[in-house]
């Protein structure tokens, strides 16, 4: 839960921001800093997809103690870049660091959800809707720095960046234990009879 609240619930955050961080910070008009807020979105066309199929890969080889690692250091690397964004001092270099956030950030998502469905076999669904609601509940507390009037735009991106990394760590400690290569061999499948 807090490793989507961390990525999915700042992506949703970063959606209704980035255009006024830009206008703001970098003095754009509305249709620029709104095509470049618009870039990180597009980024979702395949890192959300790549973050999952790099988190089956590794949990095929590594279990879920890889797939664990992996995610927590997407969510590293995903604060990492945060903090570099909210410290950038020019255009060009937003740019490049809001591209490799919204990289991390939503192959984070990808690889959350790949360890969802192990997390409790017999309640995938519940599991998945508690994560998603995490999501939510992240966008909506992140919600609140950038509503504030007490804190600029870019305390509030390293703030969250820093509560990014230490999600990071909280994921690093956690302990899963599906071994690897077991994933094929463990699923129960449907039988579907015909007459």
């Amino acid at each position: 839960v807090l490793a989507y609240a961390m990525c999915f619930g700042m992506e949703i955050t970063f959606d209704n921001v980035a255009a006024l961080h830009f206008v703001d910070t970098f003095h754009l008009s509305q249709s620029n800093a709104g095509f470049w807020a618009g870039i990180f979105g597009f980024m979702n066309i395949f890192a959300r997809a790549l973050g999952g199929f790099v988190s089956d890969k590794v949990g095929f080889s590594f279990g879920m103690k890889g797939k664990g690692l992996l995610l927590a250091g997407m969510l590293l690397l995903e604060g990492l870049s945060l903090l570099m964004f909210a410290q950038a001092g020019s255009l060009i270099i937003a740019i490049i660091t809001m591209l490799t956030f919204a990289l991390f950030l939503k192959m984070s998502n990808g690889a959350t959800y790949g360890i969802v469905p192990f997390i409790n076999t017999k309640n995938v669904g519940m599991v998945s809707g508690i994560v998603g609601a995490g999501g939510n509940l992240g966008g909506m507390m992140f919600g609140f720095l950038f509503k504030s009037t007490s804190i600029t735009y870019v305390q509030a991106f390293t703030y969250i960046g820093f509560m990014v990394i230490a999600v990071a760590v909280i994921v690093l400690i956690t302990r899963f234990t599906k071994p690897a290569n077991t994933y094929e061999t463990d699923v129960d499948f449907v039988s579907i009879k015909t007459a």
